[in-house]
């Protein structure tokens, strides 16, 4: 999987989750056998109870955007405007 840069507002990572064509998370294994469609959302998680300003709730998808591959998320993420 492609290096993704964290995040611009807090220094966490996001993460890269399997989803079907209309946005349901599902476990890895989901890619073996995708039964409506496969795609992939970007995660960003709160830390230690403090909310990120572009995170979501733990476990949502920043956006609800879904993309083809892992690899076209990570450059999506990682083509936003720098910081510096």
């Amino acid at each position: 999987m492609d290096k993704k840069l964290t995040c611009p507002f807090c220094g966490r990572e996001v993460r890269i989750v399997v989803c079907d064509d209309e946005g349901n998370i599902h476990p890895d294994e989901y890619e073996d056998d995708p039964w409506s469609g496969l795609g992939y959302m970007l995660v960003h998680e709160e830390a230690d109870g403090v909310q990120c300003p572009i995170a979501t709730e733990p476990d949502e998808p920043l956006g609800r955007l879904i993309y083809d591959s892992r690899e076209e998320a990570a450059d999506i993420w990682n083509k936003r405007t720098p910081t510096s």
